[in-house]
């Protein structure tokens, strides 16, 4: 009974290759990240699968300290311009984005995210956003999560653009609000809950729950929540994949090579906004 296998033991264990970083002790698993094989004393168990310890150690390279400052800092920032509008109507309608006067004022198409139109939508905004931002500056680091906002704001305002050839009428209409960007952060939620193998449903009911809310309910631009949305599942994707390791490359090609996808990603927005202008008032 002695050479019949354990639960957990391979059949034949001179089969299992070595383990790199213990050269003469087989591996038991190979890392789900980089895909080499490990031995138990190298694999890191995480929710699915294990990783090796030199992956381990590049994602807590990668996971700022401290606090989530730009969290904070967009919250600041909205609750300081919507005390401004308060007081001063003429100094927030500087910064409304509508399709007529974005194309003189191209600021706007992000400027508009910092705005809001009564206490309750800025407290649900505000409120979303420290919740998911939080958790997710610390995942993404924090010019990383920045870049995510600020493209999927931008992204929910070229929506309601696009929306200009559905329904000609709109292109007055003024729309505000951070939800576009928000919707980014949650669609940046499913795209690493997914690659990683965490159980999405409960970011899939929270997203469908808002979408359909902005469908039914008037005066509420659900054509930003959707450009959002789709602008934040992509640039997160491509953030995600670029922040694998690479053989032969080390952590500081890495960010220069998200760098420039990031200003590529910027560069393609601009060029669908201008694109669009062009078709419109042709």
């Amino acid at each position: 009974m002695s050479g019949i296998p354990q639960y957990g033991q391979r059949s034949e264990p001179s089969a299992a290759p070595e383990c790199p970083r213990h050269p003469g002790v087989r591996a038991v698993d190979y890392c789900k990240r980089c895909n080499r094989p490990m031995c138990a004393e190298c694999a890191i168990p995480t929710e699915v699968r294990s990783i090796c310890v030199d992956c381990a150690r590049r994602v807590r390279r990668r996971v700022p300290s401290g606090s989530p400052v730009v969290t904070l800092g967009i919250i600041a920032a909205c609750v300081l311009i919507y005390v401004i509008g308060w007081v001063s109507p003429a100094a927030e309608r500087a910064f409304v984005f509508a399709p007529v006067v974005g194309y003189y004022q191209p600021w706007r198409f992000l400027t508009t995210a910092f705005l809001h139109a009564s206490l309750w939508h800025i407290g649900f905004n505000m409120l979303a956003l420290y919740w998911v931002g939080r958790s997710l500056e610390g995942v993404m680091g924090h010019w990383r999560f920045a870049a995510l906002y600020v493209l999927s704001a931008v992204g929910g305002s070229l929506a309601v653009l696009l929306w200009c050839f559905v329904d000609p009428s709109t292109w007055q209409t003024a729309t505000v609000g951070a939800s576009g960007a928000v919707f980014g952060l949650f669609a940046a939620v499913f795209v690493l809950q997914r690659l990683n193998g965490v159980d999405t449903t409960s970011v899939l009911v929270l997203l469908g729950i808002n979408l359909v809310y902005g469908f039914i309910t008037p005066g509420i631009s659900w054509q930003a929540h959707v450009g959002g949305l789709v602008t934040g599942l992509l640039v997160s994707w491509a953030f995600t994949l670029l922040a694998r390791p690479r053989r032969g490359m080390t952590a500081r090609a890495q960010n220069r090579v998200t760098v420039l996808a990031t200003a590529a990603m910027a560069l393609l927005l601009a060029g669908l906004v201008a694109g669009t202008y062009a078709l419109l008032l042709h």
